[in-house]
């Protein structure tokens, strides 16, 4: 046996053949594209602001300047924007919920039967609001009772009567198809609270539209399977019972009658929708539901109807109507994305209606439209804002 000289080197591989050199000069272009590509496409995503499936706001870009905050900052921006970002979410978030059931958003979360439930923006609103395990302060509770009252009282003394109305969370009205595991309080909710505080103080005129959705949902699906919203059946029973109100809360003969809803044809394996709940996790090719009331059938419908939109969207967060029917109240509206289905039906009870995607009640905009009513829709979950937006002294 030859004895081995630890000290000795290692001999000297042969040299590369030289026979590939196109392989070679390909696969390091291909190297450099790959590693160029996410950087590159930036030329059509630079100016992008929203994520796709997150529903958020991008990290806008930096301003350049020197300082240790300036490449974090760009590294937030960049990774919102690079190119294969959405090829790769989707990726990742199909794959954990086909394979383990679970969702890669703390936003939203699977249910049973093909149901999806939205968790607020917080994450926080199932715990918040059904099942007692985060807080809901009570100052939060009077806070918001309070402001509904100062806005009652302000809008009464220019003679303007004043309806809210409260949209239920899906999990409030289908808590059936949440997981097992997912128990409600035994506590009274935020809702409730709000609710008996209201009722306590006599004021204001509140609508709770928890037991006309309970009792339609044995008749009718009034809320989405995929999507974090009421679907248009849902939203005809909310319109109905709100609408009761404004009746009973304006001056005797304003309102002689409540304009019909429409009930628009669904018809099987035609009408479908993909909700933003699983737009939101990367699915919407590969789940979907039957739309059992397709709202763009009433949409895309506009010859029964005398409302029409009368700006053309240059005040963001402002939507007019006009009906010329004779005798009809005026009226301004503070609305969330629920009260997008409510649109086209109260726009037909009113001569003039402004629609105003905000919590505050703005003393000039009252000033200057003078409405007969003034309606604030909201959703469970928000039950806190008006206190934390109160109308300005």
């Amino acid at each position: 046996m030859t004895p081995i000289d630890s000290l000795s080197l290692p001999p000297v591989p042969p040299p590369a053949p030289a026979d590939h050199p196109w392989r070679d000069v390909a696969m390091a272009a291909l190297f450099a594209l790959g590693i160029a590509l996410p950087g590159l496409a930036l030329v059509s995503t630079w100016k992008a602001t929203t994520t796709r499936f997150e529903n958020r706001a991008m990290a806008p870009w930096p301003a350049p300047e020197f300082a240790r905050s300036f490449a974090p900052a760009f590294e937030h921006a960049f990774a919102d924007r690079f190119g294969g970002r959405d090829f790769l979410v989707r990726l990742h978030h199909g794959s954990l919920l086909r394979t383990f059931g679970v969702s890669a958003l703390r936003t939203v979360m699977p249910g049973t039967d093909g149901w999806f439930y939205w968790l607020g923006e917080d994450g926080q609103s199932l715990a918040r609001h059904h099942r007692g395990t985060a807080e809901f302060a009570q100052r939060d509770v009077d806070a918001t009772v309070a402001e509904f009252r100062r806005r009652r009282d302000w809008l009464a003394s220019l003679g303007i009567a004043y309806v809210v109305v409260v949209v239920p969370e899906k999990f409030t009205i289908y808590p059936e198809h949440l997981p097992a595991w997912v128990a409600r309080s035994s506590a009274p909710s935020p809702f409730d609270r709000v609710r008996d505080a209201i009722a306590r103080d006599g004021r204001v005129n509140f609508v709770d539209l928890r037991p006309a959705l309970r009792d339609a949902k044995s008749r009718e699906r009034v809320y989405f399977k995929t999507d974090s919203h009421w679907n248009f059946n849902g939203a005809v029973v909310g319109y109905e019972a709100l609408m009761r109100a404004v009746m009973q809360a304006l001056p005797a003969g304003a309102l002689s009658a409540i304009a019909p809803a429409p009930r628009p044809a669904y018809v099987p394996g035609v009408d479908y929708y993909r909700g933003d709940l699983v737009q939101m996790l990367g699915l919407p090719s590969r789940v979907r539901e039957d739309d059992v009331a397709p709202l763009g059938k009433v949409l895309g419908d506009t010859t029964g109807r005398c409302a029409r939109r009368i700006d053309k969207g240059e005040f963001p967060g402002f939507e007019y109507f006009a009906c010329d029917r004779p005798g009809l109240p005026r009226a301004v509206i503070l609305r969330d994305s629920m009260a997008i289905p409510l649109i086209p039906l109260l726009s037909e009870n009113f001569r003039r209606v402004v629609y105003v995607s905000s919590r505050k009640l703005d003393r000039a905009l009252i000033e200057r439209e003078k409405p007969d009513i003034v309606i604030e829709e909201l959703v469970e979950r928000s039950l806190h804002a008006p206190g934390a937006l109160p109308m300005d002294r």
